[in-house]
Parts: structure tokens; C-alpha cells; sequence
């Protein structure tokens, strides 16, 4: 079998990205990226990802392959929703309590979240590269810039509650579920009787 032929044809689907992963659903073995990269064709980006010099250097995704358990969540969240226009300087990611994340970049903000709640409203979107990365859907997020709305810029704040009333995609029973879950309903219906 032509391992080398089948790992281009997913570099040519993938963007110029692959993982570790993706040669052993394929059943490629992983000498061959060690034998590309040698050639100069691919390079390492991280433990367990290459791409190639044309390949999209997809950071989201990067950060989501290294670290499976991990979902994007606040402003990250608005952004791969296109609730924000804002490119984050950072990511922002949650975790659930206990999930050790010494070893994650410095340029992460995490937050902890009750195991219970993890899973809650855990969606997946496209980055701007078109893979796929887990997030939060835009109820979730909502209900989490609301939860900590001290700490949110004011601006990115307001635009983004404003942008979901707007939204013919919003889903206020999924909200208020959420809220209610969350022991965030006052809040929540607060903010958005004055929106809507």
C-alpha cells in the first residue's frame, strides 16, 4: 500500500494539517510522518501535528487536538460564532475542576467548571480555517458573560447580548433552560427584557 500517497490526499482534505490521530484512523503508520518531515515536506507543529508549508496554521485547532478535554468558551466562544468581530488576544477555554492545565500556553485563560456543568450546551463550530473545534454553543456563552459580566469588557459585553437579541438563530427556551440550571435566571432575564 502507498502510505505516502494516502497521508498527501489527506493533507489535500485537511488543509495542510495532520495528527497523529487522523494517520491511525487511516491506518497509516507514524514513521511516516517522521520520514516526511525529514524531507522537508512537513513540519511539527506541536506533539502529535504537522502540516505543511502551505497548511493552514490553525491555531484553535492545534490547541483542541493537544488538548481534547478542553472546550473554547467566552470570548473565544463569540468569536468562532461571529458574535464579535474582535480577534482575541488570547484563548479562552473551560475545563472541568480538577483537570490539571499546568502544561497548557501561557497565552490561555482558563476557567474551572463543575464536572456537572461541563457538557452543558458543548457544541462544535468551524474555525476561520474550516475545521472543526469544540465550543460552547451561543446560549451557554451568553449564560457564562453573564455569570461573570464583571470581568467581561463592557463593549464586547453589551454587543455580544445585543447581537444574540438580534439573532433570528437565538433560542431563548435553551437560554432560560440553561440559566435556570445555572442559577443564573434573574440574571439572565434581566439583561434580556431590556434587549428584547
Amino acid at each position: 500500500m502507498d502510505y505516502e500517497k494516502k497521508l498527501h490526499g489527506i493533507l489535500e482534505k485537511s488543509g495542510g494539517i495532520i495528527t497523529t490521530s487522523m494517520l491511525k484512523e487511516e491506518g497509516i503508520p507514524s514513521i511516516y510522518l517522521t520520514r516526511m518531515t525529514k524531507k522537508g515536506y512537513l513540519e511539527r507543529v506541536d506533539r502529535g501535528i504537522y502540516r505543511t508549508s502551505e497548511g493552514d496554521y490553525d491555531e484553535y485547532f492545534f490547541l483542541a487536538t493537544r488538548y481534547p478535554r478542553i472546550v473554547f468558551s467566552y470570548l473565544s466562544a463569540l468569536y468562532l460564532h461571529g458574535y464579535t468581530d474582535e480577534i482575541p488576544s488570547h484563548f479562552e477555554i473551560t475545563v472541568y475542576s480538577g483537570y490539571n492545565t499546568s502544561n497548557i500556553k501561557k497565552n490561555v485563560k482558563v476557567h474551572y467548571i463543575k464536572k456537572e456543568f461541563f457538557d452543558l450546551g458543548k457544541t462544535k463550530a468551524r474555525t476561520m480555517f474550516s475545521n472543526w473545534v469544540p465550543t460552547y454553543n451561543i446560549e451557554r456563552t451568553i449564560c457564562d458573560l453573564i455569570s461573570k459580566r464583571e470581568k467581561i469588557d463592557v463593549e464586547i459585553f453589551a454587543k455580544a447580548i445585543q447581537n444574540y437579541a438580534n439573532s433570528r438563530e437565538k433560542d431563548l427556551h435553551c437560554l432560560f433552560e440553561y440559566a435556570e440550571k445555572m442559577k443564573l435566571t434573574d440574571k439572565v432575564r434581566d439583561i434580556m427584557e431590556v434587549q428584547l
